[in-house]
């Protein structure tokens, strides 16, 4: 506690108040409680990115040789790497936004969620990856993959309940905001 014969004029400081108590400072803490519960929406979104930074880390640190030559190819080998890719961008992604605005729907709206999946899994963190590769990666094979990643995630999108979903004849059901697995298996995870 800070007495008042303890307080110096100090002339780099003017405002100092000399009479503070320590303990009426100690009461101005961050509430931890909003720390340990975090929005679904937050939780979902960093379980996305990690399994996304996790495939597209082993995909940059591949040597580019295969592994075991006799049992796949290379190209084998670098796509089904990068098949997580896909399934969390195409089909994880917009059934996991669906999901959150379903189980909150007074939180959580559909369109926000969605949207901040595609922003932060897609628009930020997959797509400038995998774009990096193809254009400057030293490794023909990678740089291969990369650009195959492109046709392969194009041709997902377009599958019902994804972002580029065309299978539903009403405009505000189709695509990640609709109900999402019109035209392929249920929740929009392919068979």
């Amino acid at each position: 506690m800070m007495q008042l014969d303890d307080y110096t004029t100090d002339p780099l400081h003017p405002n100092q108040n000399p009479i503070t108590d320590d303990d009426d400072n100690a009461a101005i803490e961050s509430d931890s409680s909003l720390d340990e519960e975090e929005s679904p929406l937050v939780l979902a979104l960093d379980d996305l990115e990690s399994r996304l930074v996790a495939s597209l880390n082993e995909f940059k640190s591949h040597p580019g040789r295969a592994s075991d030559p006799r049992s796949q190819t290379i190209h084998d080998e670098l796509a089904s790497i990068l098949r997580p890719v896909v399934e969390v961008t195409s089909h994880l992604g917009p059934s996991t936004g669906r999901a959150l605005a379903n189980g909150y729907p007074h939180v959580l709206g559909v369109e926000m969620c969605v949207d901040e999946i595609y922003q932060r899994t897609v628009s930020e963190l997959a797509l400038p990856v995998i774009l990096e590769s193809a254009q400057s990666d030293v490794i023909p094979a990678k740089r291969a993959a990369s650009l195959a990643t492109f046709h392969t995630l194009y041709n997902e999108w377009r599958k019902g309940g994804s972002w580029l979903d065309g299978t539903t004849n009403a405009p505000a059901w189709s695509g990640p905001y609709g109900p999402g697995g019109a035209g392929s298996a249920a929740g929009g995870v392919p068979a």
